[in-house]
């Protein structure tokens, strides 16, 4: 049946899923080139990834690359983008320059494939912990018609990528209503290191280019030309044999995950480890199709790399609000240390004639002093209102259990994590969390 259908929009859009080029083109011009470089093996691995959402049944997130000015921040994103689409001025690549209702539209258009997101910078910050959520999820938001009831909301399943000079919790900083990322969107949007550390800024190997900025020009000028034709091929061989193709990505799904996942690993590490595992097994597939001319194991590699810069700029693999608990701490004692605790004990000042002297403290949280057996180390003394102030956003009590857990809350001899102290001026000893000196060492 030769019946034609017109789809008929609200608004205008433009079509990102054009041809340009061919596929040998394409193929001997932008992904043979990536070899070598592993940002690039992991962008181009990560445009595969989204037909196999649905398969495989896994959620949707982003990869961040993070970095300076002219590191290849945006080329990535090109070459990622060719896969599917381009032609234009931005190719497939949009801008985070948008609102978040735009931003629904925009990941509606890209279900089930790539959506690339350059220059995170431009989008307001008081929106973008918010838009983190709603791409991942794959949900608009919930409006009302007309008459008052619920208007169907955008859904989508997509992998996007994204770029910028700041991270996603650097951009919500900036709202100024001291708004921090929590764990669950720094889940949803990993923060990846442009830089690769070669003094190439993204690249790692230049081929025949004698310079990463002829490099980029050449990657930028060939993503131009040749376009879209990778996932058509991709598509061609996937979804006639999706069932098989299912099981085949799920092998190495769970190779990936059992060869990199450290051990002990918080929940949230494993989750974000099973989303490089998909950008793998997306990867190892298209090599398989013949689409990607790299050999086996070259996306496992990019994927590998680009896993174990994330986990360095993490800081580990235990879970982000422990990290959160214990930084929080130390920010508030080295703001504060010597501002809003009243020396007492040794510490108090004395006269000449060795009599304490008055010490006034404008919004004291607590105390100071020198600890027991510890030539020099001091102790933070926090009453139980002002430890409330000091963990404004997180629960008091997980912050002061995480801190006795690493050593550096003194707990009570009755394992509670508060402990009597008898302050200067009480007849008896007040309930108050003790936190030792060693916590400005934490790396």
């Amino acid at each position: 049946m030769n019946e034609r259908v017109f789809f008929q929009s609200s608004a205008p859009l433009a079509d990102p899923y054009r041809l340009g080029g061919s596929l040998k083109g394409w193929q001997d011009e932008i992904a043979r080139p990536a070899i070598g470089n592993s940002r690039l093996l992991f962008a181009l691995s990560a445009a595969f990834a989204g037909p196999l959402l649905h398969p495989l049944a896994t959620e949707g997130g982003g990869f961040h690359f993070r970095g300076g000015s002219s590191t290849g921040k945006t080329t990535a994103l090109q070459v990622a983008g060719s896969v599917w689409g381009g032609g234009g001025i931005g190719g497939f690549v949009k801008s985070w320059r948008a609102t978040s209702n735009g931003l629904e539209g925009v990941a509606a258009l890209h279900c089930d494939t790539l959506l690339c997101l350059d220059e995170i910078g431009q989008v307001a910050a008081r929106e973008v912990g918010e838009v983190a959520y709603m791409l991942a999820n794959g949900q608009g938001k919930i409006r009302a018609g007309r008459t008052g009831e619920a208007r169907r909301s955008a859904e989508w399943r997509v992998l996007f990528l994204s770029s910028g000079e700041i991270s996603l919790a650097q951009k919500m900083a900036e709202d100024g209503r001291q708004h921090r990322a929590m764990a669950g969107q720094e889940v949803r949007i990993v923060d990846i290191v442009a830089d690769a550390g070669r003094g190439m800024g993204l690249f790692e190997d230049l081929h025949s280019f004698k310079t990463a900025d002829a490099f980029a020009r050449h990657l930028k000028a060939a993503t131009a030309k040749h376009h879209g034709h990778a996932a058509i091929a991709f598509l061609e061989e996937l979804v006639p044999k999706v069932k098989v193709y299912r099981e085949r990505a799920a092998a190495f799904v769970k190779g990936f995950h059992e060869a990199h996942c450290p051990p002990g690993a918080d929940g949230q590490v494993s989750r974000v480890l099973a989303r490089f595992a998909l950008v793998t097994a997306a990867g190892e597939l298209a090599t398989e199709f013949g689409v990607l001319p790299w050999q086996a194991g070259d996306a496992s590699h990019g994927a590998a790399v680009c896993f174990e810069a994330w986990m360095r700029g993490r800081g580990g693999s235990g879970a982000a609000e422990d990290r959160e608990a214990v930084a929080l701490v130390r920010r508030f004692i080295e703001a504060h240390g010597s501002s809003r605790f009243e020396p007492m004990g040794a510490l108090a000042p004395k006269d000449g004639q060795g009599n304490p002297l008055e010490t006034r403290i404008i919004n004291r949280v607590g105390f100071v002093r020198l600890a027991d057996g510890a030539e020099g180390a001091r102790e933070y003394i926090f009453m139980p209102e002002a430890w409330k102030e000091v963990c404004a956003g997180h629960d008091p009590s997980r912050v002061a259990k995480v801190l006795a857990e690493r050593g550096f809350l003194r707990p009570g001899n009755d394992g509670k994590t508060s402990r009597p102290v008898r302050l200067p001026g009480g007849t008896k000893a007040t309930r108050c969390y003790v936190v030792a000196n060693d916590i400005l060492n934490d790396d």
